[in-house]
């Protein structure tokens, strides 16, 4: 059973603020749902071009830069998916430090 006094923190913000939206089975949390999915499969698409990148002896400088790039969003994309889910496990994570604060401002990619 979800606790119905805490709201659901979701991956995307709304403006320059976080969106919540109560726990439960409704349509924003299966939505949210989907996405954080998106990005944690996501996130091994682009790891594994990387490392492919990274063992191609002919790859250049700007492909090695751009392939850093997506890996490194990615990884902080995961990361949100992670102190996510663990707030609502209640784990008390401390929420990622990234460059767009911590959340995409849109839902999808």
């Amino acid at each position: 059973m979800h606790d119905t006094t805490q709201l659901r923190r979701l991956p995307w913000r709304e403006g320059d603020r976080p969106a919540f939206v109560s726990p439960g089975d409704g349509i924003v949390n299966r939505l949210a749902d989907a996405l954080e999915a998106e990005l944690i499969e996501t996130a091994q698409t682009d790891a594994t071009r990387a490392r492919g990148l990274a063992d191609d002896a002919g790859a250049t400088p700007p492909e090695l830069r751009t392939a850093l790039r997506f890996v490194a969003h990615s990884v902080e994309e995961a990361v949100l998916v992670a102190v996510l889910r663990g707030e609502r496990l209640g784990l008390g994570l401390d929420s990622p430090e990234v460059p767009d604060g911590g959340q995409t401002d849109r839902p999808g990619r």
